[in-house]
């Protein structure tokens, strides 16, 4: 780590102390910690784009957090805590099951701390209202700070990414005229490290646009292409011609070329090399189009109503990891919270944030992360006591240890999870200390801590255990029935019956799906299911193509193609202009939908 590196983490280390001094002042001493909250969700809500809709997704987060802080309110002074059992239990589960996303963002872990936080800080009804502000202005400036940080992010993200893939479908017919082989495995990781930069706005269909699907199905076009060079197509004459046109796509994504030459120039290729792989031509189809569309601003309809209507349906599915930790994370958070209460055992609050650690959405892994949690607790403990030995219990002291640990914490941002669990529970233990500094309660939560941890793992593997490989299953059966529903959308398109308001819910929708599944690639890369995914999403872009383009077909090509969409092989050898292509472009898709589909049924490793 140089030192340019440690100046900048000091100063940013002096902001976040800064900012939870202002906010304590502003809101009091007793919301010092929903500053910490507010400090935490604005840091770890960074990596995902809020710029979407930015009112919209600033009227969720001030939702989700006034729930936390009246929930919190009526949990701990409704008089029961068989009442406080019920407020805990729904709390909890909306929190999870609108905030869990997927492996690479543990956005539910920020939103349950801060309730556990707020359980365990109570306010009084007199405080209340402060609380509600302080709440409301914490979101505002997470939302603030979002917007202005990733304001531009997004475009970058799409044109860096559009231009890398150019260069490496290039790079595979340059291999290949020289007499050598080219492999995909780069296109793959590129196309992967894209649609991974979009997701935030993508595992949603309400937050995304239909100039993000446009902009996914030019990735699609682009890693197809590529793979019909490192798979198929030879002809030296077609690779130079396709390489000349990777230099022209990357242009205009450097805002040197005119949407308008790309398409010329890929609209030559096409009248250049009829013969060309089939799948290579309905990638170049994809590519004049998808680039055109974006240029004119043309995003085709966009049913708002129907994306909410289509955004509900998949929330509202049970069989998917957000459903299964929902019930999972509130049944062991609210047993936690009513041990606490009802016995009332002060120090009983620590399996709370026990459970928030790891109860997990996934089972995979769940025994690593415990195992990690309890060695970086036990070091985290033996830190502690000698800290206590040293100090004797002085509070200066021990507030002296609290902020040189978390100094040193922000300086080294640890990844591994043992690690950041030491100085978790050394600053947490210091913290409590500082109000309860008898020995006999600190052995009694490490005790609960030690007690979180077994109940948390056994009910990661007990309670609706939930795996990737379940998730992988059940995405890939959403996904190539959302395709067969685009190719009925093509056959309507054939007679006259296009629906585009179902075609954008659709493909948007289907755009949701495919971002999950590559995410999940992305933790775990298997040829299979990259070869299952790249099909499936060059199937979803060129139905959209294929739709388009359906009302400008002769009676002779509209025969042709409903006949191959009926299971049959017509003669296209008759075929020419915009028939021929259509027909090429349509047996493509087809025979990729088919493939998908074997790959599919194949059994899991």
């Amino acid at each position: 780590m140089n030192l340019k590196n440690v100046a900048g983490k000091t100063v940013f280390f002096a902001l976040i102390c800064l900012f939870v001094m202002l906010f304590s002042a502003a809101f009091g001493q007793e919301n010092s910690l929903t500053g910490v909250v507010v400090v935490v969700l604005a840091l770890m809500m960074l990596g995902q784009d809020l710029s979407v809709r930015p009112m919209l997704n600033l009227g969720g987060l001030v939702a989700f957090t006034l729930l936390m802080g009246l929930g919190a309110y009526v949990s701990v002074w409704c008089g029961s805590a068989f009442v406080g059992a019920a407020v805990n239990f729904t709390v909890v589960f909306v929190l999870s099951y609108m905030t869990t996303q997927d492996l690479r963002s543990p956005m539910h872990f920020p939103f349950l701390l801060g309730y556990a936080f707020m359980l365990s800080v109570p306010v009084s009804a007199e405080d209340l209202p402060v609380r509600v502000l302080a709440l409301v202005a914490g979101s505002v400036f997470i939302v603030a700070l979002n917007v202005l940080i990733n304001r531009n992010r997004h475009a970058r993200t799409c044109h860096e990414g559009l231009k890398a893939m150019c260069a490496q479908v290039s790079t595979c017919c340059e291999s290949v005229l020289s007499g050598g082989t080219a492999s995909s495995a780069e296109l793959d990781a590129l196309c992967l490290r894209l649609r991974g930069g979009m997701y935030d706005r993508l595992r949603r269909s309400f937050f995304s646009t239909p100039g993000d699907r446009t902009v996914l199905d030019l990735a699609s076009a682009l890693q197809m292409a590529g793979r019909a060079v490192c798979e198929r197509e030879r002809d030296p004459s077609v690779l130079r011609g396709l390489s000349d046109l990777m230099g022209t796509v990357s242009g205009h994504e450097d805002e040197e070329v005119a949407a308008t030459d790309v398409a010329e120039a890929a609209e030559r290729f096409l009248s250049e090399h009829p013969d060309a792989d089939p799948v290579l031509t309905a990638s170049v189809v994809s590519l004049r189009d998808g680039l055109s569309s974006l240029s004119d601003g043309d995003s085709e309809r966009s049913d708002l109503r129907g994306r909410m209507r289509a955004q509900a349906r998949e929330m509202a599915r049970r069989d998917s990891a957000r459903f299964t930790f929902a019930v999972r994370m509130s049944v062991v958070f609210t047993l936690f919270a009513f041990v606490w209460q009802y016995w009332d055992l002060e120090n009983a609050k620590w399996l709370l944030f026990t459970a928030v650690a790891l109860v997990l959405p996934y089972v995979d892994g769940a025994w690593r992360k415990s195992a990690m949690r309890l060695t970086g607790t036990l070091v985290g403990v033996a830190a502690f006591v000698a800290v206590l030995v040293l100090c004797g219990g002085e509070v200066g002291l021990l507030t002296a240890a609290l902020m040189l640990a978390n100094y040193v914490y922000t300086v080294l941002d640890p990844k591994r999870y043992d690690v950041m669990m030491v100085f978790i529970t050394f600053s947490a233990l210091v913290a409590a200390s500082m109000s309860a500094p008898a020995a006999d309660a600190v052995a009694e939560r490490v005790a609960f801590v030690l007690l979180g941890v077994v109940v948390s793992t056994a009910a990661n593997f007990l309670l609706l255990p939930y795996r990737v490989a379940d998730e992988d299953r059940s995405l890939g059966d959403r996904y190539l029935e959302l395709n067969r529903r685009m190719l009925g959308r093509v056959e309507s398109a054939l007679h006259g019956k296009r629906d585009l308001d179902g075609e954008t819910v659709d493909s948007l929708t289907a755009a949701g799906v495919s971002a999950k599944m590559h995410m999940n690639a992305e933790a775990d890369p298997d040829g299979d299911r990259m070869l299952f995914l790249s099909e499936q999403d060059a199937v979803a872009a060129q139905c959209l193509t294929l739709c388009r383009y359906a009302g400008s077909l002769s009676e002779e090509g509209r025969s042709t193609a409903l006949g191959m969409l009926s299971g049959g092989d017509p003669d296209v050898s008759g075929l020419e202009g915009t028939d021929r292509r259509f027909a090429a472009v349509l047996r493509a898709t087809l025979g990729m939908q088919e493939g998908s589909e074997a790959v599919h049924r194949s059994p899991l490793p």
